[in-house]
């Protein structure tokens, strides 16, 4: 029981910082499918070379609620606790992130622990990282991060190739979903309860 609540902490907070997250260094891309359905990726999938990096703009220069501030012939826009609101632009990309971070790549891969434990650090590394950004930014507070880092820390730490190794059932399965890069910790923990 200890080990699901840890893995869906670890889990709601890494999307918490993705979406309070402005624009990234790596690329993110938008198409649409054969379905008329809206995705976002880090990558183009193969049946949609035609599309296009996103250009995100992390600050909000428009907009009628919240406290502003000039700078530079701009009016950026803060929430209450003083962080910068994001654009519209940014809010569509991470509702667009988290739904994609929430969704499993029907191709399963075999069960290989040592990828499966380093996607499971680096997402949380990465989050951790994205989370620091968005304190340096404005876009989150520094108190927020101080509450969230530990869980995605002590979380991280559950995690090793041992443990892997000694898994079953639903806990073998989230490892080797977590086997291909192209999972979240976030998808795999919604299919793969354990």
């Amino acid at each position: 029981m200890k080990r699901q609540t840890a893995m869906a902490r670890f889990a709601l907070v890494g999307v918490g910082l993705v979406l309070a997250m402005g624009a990234q260094a790596q690329p993110v891309y938008k198409w649409v499918d054969a379905d008329g359905k809206t995705h976002y990726g880090s990558q183009p999938p193969p049946t949609a070379p035609e599309a296009a990096p996103l250009k995100i703009q992390s600050t909000n220069g428009t907009g009628s609620s919240g406290n502003s501030k000039a700078s530079a012939g701009k009016t950026q826009q803060y929430n209450a606790d003083g962080t910068k609101k994001v654009s519209k632009d940014v809010e569509e990309f991470g509702e667009g992130l988290k739904k994609s971070l929430g969704t499993v790549d029907s191709k399963q891969v075999p069960l290989n622990c040592s990828v499966a434990v380093d996607n499971i650090h680096h997402q949380a590394d990465l989050m951790l990282e994205v989370g620091q950004k968005n304190v340096r930014d404005g876009y989150m507070t520094q108190a927020s991060f101080d509450s969230t880092a530990p869980k995605i820390r002590e979380a991280k730490g559950k995690y090793s190739v041992a443990d892997c190794q000694g898994a079953s059932g639903n806990k073998k399965s989230f490892y080797q979903c977590m086997s291909s890069s192209r999972n979240h910790v976030t998808g795999c923990d919604k299919q793969y309860k354990h």
